[in-house]
């Protein structure tokens, strides 16, 4: 045993006695105790440290504070010393943490440490996908996205955002493109472990060259006098949380010296993920603390309720929508609420405010211009309007721009979940941070003529105050939002419950509605199909209407959830839903997504079971099923293999009872004709997380095509230790959900009912 390993357990035995006080460990960190306790993986370790500087003082205390919490872990510490010394691990000075590889013996016992206050694995963020993108030509005159903001008027006053720095955290920039040229002030590159990269600006996508475009561009940006910071942390649209908080603390201070005073002054970042994570709260507040505005994007995930994305949806931040040239909100758009709990509770109203987000034309990667569309393109516009006031009223607050901002948008002081305030006027935005003369003007006029009446107004004038006081009663009458809750009625009842089958086979292979009506219909007490491939996504009032939901995908396997499904999922599910998910390639599909981990409690191990036999335990009962028999649909190819996390229960296994995945052959469970998804299956394998110990599972399956070609698909497992679960029960109290690793459509019609009912009443007793 290493040096290093013994200190840690020294300090594990010494830290075993305060558990109260002892730090989270990630649940996958928890799980690769028992799977892979000596592989090393990144980790991000965050340590407790309460730090109430203001301004750009923070800066210094931050690191101050970092150093000296990392020389109090004592015996613990020479292994982070040791990382830091050698190059290997990362300061995160904005999130009090640092990056490091290491094992999970070494991350549990690093957290048992009271002044750790968690260590959770360097997880991927991503650049939302454009939802249009198109050639385009340079904007004749001024583009439409600047007037609708009522930019030319504070470009007449003279204000073109002189003397204001924005962060641009994206995935690169084009410094030498006609509207960038002489905009950058400064560029970083960083990698996924949150080092900085030596490099020179380049882009690696287009997304970072058009947003910086809109920010500062010459002939289509907001604010064309300002400066950018650029931090390159998305490559190819994707990075990690180490990449992207390394990035933000370097606009923030970019020579890395606090005293002097060369960071941004406002932030940009139209990047996300759906739901909300916690990890990016600490670093964004310390941001706010420095006096840094955030202008973040709010997500293209709509138009589900529900669907903003992190960080656009910490409530402290200013979070954009989009919009199209009519002022309309285009569907991708995504929509509040908000539900956060821990450091913050309670639901909050997003996105704050929208921006011109359709059809956007700015600087393309190569030279010359493009047109895309997202809440990505509406971030930077309204970004550079916020660089703009801050441009007229230096120094201006976040709550003051907030307030300039918020009251004299186009929904007149009230908010909603679909466009926040609504789209900013910039002309009164800084009419009301006390700028801008031409903008009160024209209000001042209206006040004279009813000068000349005060006389007779005073007796009307009592009469309409008392009408007003009624209005806000209507107000709160969203109340009834709640009210939906009728969904909570799957609760015991001793009779069927009503099911809503989803159809999302999308017309491949058999039809699901047609094998799985006999099995719902002797199971429920109502029932009524939804088809995906002919009606569309399914609406949140359709579900609301059903105790239990049945999501079957059948052969689908590359749009088996959407994000937009997985959103309105979220919401029924919170008013108290119930329901069961079936299809052999779900996990395969979005296993890694939030909605799959979080919501279903599911792992995904493996693409294939290699077995068609599986058995049920538990709340399920005890017993044995085969797919693909006599009498069934005979379509299960590639059951997946699923396991239980965060206090989900595993209530089905592959093979027999107790069979880990190190004991299943991991391949198609019979030849698969369809040429298209064997190969698919072969470029793009599922689930393949670490080497368990040198021992990674592989398996070939040659399979014949027209006896002229072989296939031979990797599908591999995560590793040896893990169950090889067939079916998943999560019960989290407001809701319950039933993840099968397989088709019901693939079992005998007997057995499928049989299956069904036992989850059916697991599900609403």
């Amino acid at each position: 045993m290493k040096r290093a390993t013994l200190l840690l357990c020294a300090a594990l035995a010494a830290a075993t006695a305060g558990q109260a006080s002892a730090g989270r460990l990630d649940p996958d960190l928890q799980k690769k105790l028992q799977t892979a306790p000596n592989t090393k993986v990144g980790v991000i370790v965050r340590f407790s440290v309460a730090n109430n500087t203001q301004g750009r003082a923070l800066f210094k205390s931050l690191r101050q504070q970092l150093q000296t919490t990392v020389q109090k872990l004592g015996p613990a510490a020479g292994i982070i010393n040791n990382a830091l010394n050698s190059g290997r691990a990362q300061q995160l000075w904005l999130d009090q943490s640092i990056y490091l590889p290491l094992t999970p013996i070494e991350a549990r016992a690093i957290a048992t440490l009271p002044i750790v206050a968690e260590v959770f694995e360097n997880f991927p963020v991503k650049i939302p996908k454009a939802v249009a993108l198109s050639d385009s030509s340079a904007p004749a005159g001024t583009p439409w996205h600047l007037q609708k903001l009522g930019v030319p008027q504070l470009w007449a006053q003279g204000i073109r955002g002189q003397g204001v720095r924005i962060g641009h955290i994206d995935s690169g920039i084009n410094a030498n493109h006609g509207e960038l040229a002489g905009k950058v002030a400064a560029y970083a590159e960083f990698n996924a472990d949150g080092d900085r990269v030596n490099s020179q600006p380049h882009d690696t996508s287009g997304h970072g060259t058009h947003t910086a475009g809109l920010l500062v561009g010459k002939s289509v940006g907001v604010a064309p006098d300002a400066k950018v910071l650029s931090a390159l942390v998305l490559p190819n649209d994707q990075g990690t949380f180490a990449q992207v908080i390394a990035g933000m603390q370097w606009v923030l201070d970019p020579d890395n010296n606090a005293d002097t005073n060369d960071g941004a002054n406002v932030v940009s970042m139209s990047l996300g993920l759906p739901g909300t994570y916690q990890e990016f709260v600490q670093p964004v507040q310390n941001m706010i603390k420095a006096g840094v505005i955030p202008v973040f994007a709010n997500g293209n995930f709509g138009p589900t309720a529900g669907s903003a994305a992190s960080p656009g949806n910490i409530p402290d931040v200013i979070a954009i929508g989009a919009i199209d040239q009519a002022g309309s909100v285009p569907s991708f758009s995504s929509r509040g609420p908000v539900a956060w709990t821990g450091p913050y509770n309670g639901t909050f109203i997003k996105p704050d405010l929208v921006g011109p987000g359709v059809n956007i034309t700015s600087s393309a990667k190569d030279g010359g211009y493009e047109a895309r569309s997202g809440s990505s393109q509406a971030t930077p516009i309204v970004a550079g309007g916020v660089a703009l006031l801050l441009s007229a009223k230096p120094g201006s607050s976040l709550d003051a721009i907030k307030n300039a901002l918020y009251s004299t948008a186009s929904n007149n002081g009230q908010k909603n979940n679909t466009s926040g305030y609504g789209l900013p006027s910039l002309p009164a935005a800084l009419a009301k941070l006390g700028g801008g003369a031409p903008a009160p003007q024209p209000a001042p006029q209206p006040a004279p003529q009813p000068a000349p009446q005060p006389a007779p107004q005073p007796q009307p004038a009592p009469q309409p105050a008392p009408q007003p006081q009624p209005a806000p009663q209507p107000a709160p009458q969203p109340a009834p939002q709640p009210a939906p809750q009728p969904a909570p009625q799957p609760k015991p009842s001793g009779q069927k419950p009503s099911v809503l089958l989803v159809d999302d086979d999308m017309n491949v292979g058999t039809d699901v509605t047609g094998v799985l009506r006999d099995a719902i219909k002797a199971n429920a007490s109502t029932a009524f199909v939804w088809n995906v491939a002919t009606q569309g996504a399914v609406p949140l009032s359709e579900m609301r209407k059903f105790q239990v939901v049945l999501w079957a995908t059948g052969e689908n396997y590359e749009s088996t959830l959407s994000a937009q499904d997985q959103n309105t999922l979220r919401q029924y599910l919170s008013a108290g839903g119930r329901l069961i998910v079936s299809g052999q390639d779900i996990g395969y599909n979005i296993g890694e997504s939030d909605f799959y981990r979080s919501v279903l409690k599911t792992k995904f191990i493996a693409d294939s079971s290699g077995t068609a036999k599986f058995v049920t335990q538990g709340a399920l009962g005890n017993t044995a099923y085969t797919l693909n028999a006599q009498g069934s649909a005979a379509n299960q190819y590639y059951p997946d293999v699923i396991s239980p996390i965060n206090g989900a229960q595993l209530a089905g296994t592959w093979g027999a009872t107790g069979t880990n995945a190190g004991a299943i052959q991991t391949q198609s469970i019979r030849v698969d004709r369809n040429q298209s998804r064997a190969q698919d299956k072969v470029t793009d394998v599922r689930g393949l997380v670490e080497n368990i110990a040198g021992s990674l599972l592989r398996q070939f399956l040659s399979q014949a095509f027209g006896g002229q070609q072989t296939r031979q698909p990797k599908v591999s497992a995560q590793a040896s230790g893990e169950p090889a679960g067939a079916i998943v029960l999560n019960d989290a109290g407001a809701y319950r959900t039933v993840n099968m690793g397989f088709g019901l459509e693939g079992l005998t019609p007997q057995s499928r009912s049989a299956l069904l009912k036992s989850s059916l009443d697991w599900l609403t007793r």
